[in-house]
C-alpha cells in the first residue's frame, strides 16, 4: 500500500505530465509559420565557443560567419535562433559594419515566427517547480537550462546544492551536449550520467535529459545529487522523478538511481565514469595523477582555481589514445604554475602533473 507521501508525489508528476500532454495536442493543433532548416547547434559556425581560460563566451568571428553564411530560404530556424542569441545578450556590436544590413532583415524576417518554444519554456518552468517541491530537503538539485542562449541558460532552479543561480551560463560540457544533441551524434537522444566537482571539491553526479519539441532541442533538465547525504527514501522518490521525465522527453532510456550512484572508480593512473553515454557510447575519460588532473570539457577551469587544482581540459575525446595526443583547450592557474600550457597534447600535461 503507497503511503500518503507516495500518494502525493505521484499526483503532483502526473498532473504535470498531464498538463505536458495537453500542451503538445494543443500546439499540435494550432496553426502556425513553421521554421525550417537544421537549428544553429548543428552548424560549424555555431557562435558560442570556450574561450582560452575555459569560459564560454560568443564569438565575433563565428556571428558575422553566420549572417553570412545562413541562407534566409532555407534556414529560418538557425537565423531565428542567431537573432534571439543576439538580442537576449545584448550582441549586437559584434556585428560587422558590412553584415549589419544582413542582420537588420534577418531580424525583419524572424518577427512573423511566434517563438515556438515561449509556451513549452513555461510548462517545463512548472514542472521543475513541482519536482523541486516533491524533493525539498533532500540533496537533490534540479536545474532547467533554455538551451536558446547557452550564457544564460538557467532559467529556474530548485533545491540548489552547487551554489548556481538564474541566469548562469551553462557549462563548457553543457555546450558540447547542445551541439551533439542537435546534430543527433548522440545515440536516440539518451539521458546521460556523469560526475560533476563542486567549488567546495564535492563531487556530484549529475543526470541531464534532452526535452525536445518537433524534434528540436529546447532544453535540458539536469538532476545533481550529491551521493553522500542521499537517503534511502531519496533515492525512491528520485526514481519515481527521473522515470517522470523520462516519459516527457520521450527517451527509451531509464538508468535506475542504484545504477546511478555507483562510486568513481579511482585509481593511480585514471577514473572512468562508465554510465555517461557521449561520443557513441564510448565511456569519457578524467586522468588523475597526483598534481593534477586531464579532462574532458566538461570541468570548468573557474571551479579547478577556487579549489587551487591543477587541471588541463581536452575536448571531442572517447578513448585513453585520443586524449594523450588531444590539443589541451585550457589551462587553471595551478597547471601554468608545472608548465602547462593551451595547445599542449595530454601526454605533456599528463607527464608536467607526475
Amino acid at each position: 500500500m503507497k503511503s500518503i507521501q507516495d500518494k502525493v508525489i505521484y499526483t503532483i508528476l502526473s498532473i504535470l505530465i498531464v498538463t505536458f500532454v495537453s500542451y503538445k495536442f494543443m500546439n499540435h493543433n494550432n496553426q502556425r509559420v513553421e521554421l525550417i532548416g537544421e537549428p544553429l547547434a548543428s552548424f560549424d559556425f555555431y557562435p558560442i565557443e570556450t574561450n582560452d581560460v575555459g569560459n564560454i563566451a560568443l564569438s565575433e568571428t563565428k556571428v558575422n560567419t553566420a549572417i553570412t553564411s545562413l541562407d534566409p530560404e532555407k534556414n529560418t530556424r538557425a537565423i531565428s535562433e542567431l537573432i534571439h542569441l543576439i538580442e537576449e545578450n545584448s550582441a549586437s556590436f559584434l556585428i560587422n559594419n558590412e553584415n549589419s544590413k544582413i542582420a537588420s532583415s534577418f531580424k525583419q524576417d524572424t518577427l512573423q515566427y511566434q517563438n515556438e518554444n515561449d509556451e513549452l519554456i513555461e510548462i517545463l518552468k512548472n514542472i521543475v517547480g513541482g519536482i523541486g517541491k516533491t524533493l525539498a530537503g533532500s540533496p537533490i538539485e534540479i536545474v532547467l537550462h533554455d538551451t536558446s542562449n547557452p550564457l544564460k541558460s538557467i532559467i529556474a532552479i530548485e533545491n540548489p546544492i552547487s551554489n548556481r543561480k538564474l541566469n548562469d551560463k551553462i557549462t563548457n560540457f553543457g555546450i558540447e551536449l547542445i551541439k551533439k544533441y542537435s546534430k543527433n551524434e548522440i545515440r536516440n537522444g539518451n539521458i546521460i550520467s556523469y560526475p560533476i566537482t563542486l567549488n567546495d571539491g564535492r563531487i556530484v553526479k549529475a543526470t541531464t535529459i534532452p526535452i525536445y519539441n518537433n524534434n528540436q532541442l529546447v532544453a535540458l533538465i539536469c538532476i545533481n545529487i550529491d551521493t553522500s547525504k542521499l537517503s534511502h527514501t531519496n533515492k525512491l522518490e528520485l526514481n519515481k522523478t527521473i522515470n517522470a521525465i523520462k516519459q516527457i522527453s520521450g527517451k527509451h532510456e531509464y538508468i535506475d538511481i542504484d545504477e546511478l550512484i555507483q562510486p568513481i572508480k579511482e585509481g593511480n593512473e585514471y577514473m572512468e565514469a562508465k554510465m555517461i553515454r557521449y561520443e557513441l557510447d564510448k565511456p569519457l575519460l578524467i586522468i588523475k595523477e597526483k598534481q593534477g588532473i586531464l579532462a574532458c570539457a566538461y570541468i570548468n577551469v573557474e571551479t579547478c582555481n577556487k579549489t587551487n587544482e591543477a587541471c588541463a581540459i581536452v575536448s571531442g575525446v572517447s578513448n585513453y589514445e585520443d586524449m594523450m595526443s588531444a590539443k589541451i583547450i585550457a589551462v587553471s592557474n595551478e597547471a601554468l604554475n608545472l608548465g602547462v600550457n593551451v595547445g599542449d597534447t595530454g601526454m605533456s600535461a599528463i607527464n608536467r602533473f607526475k
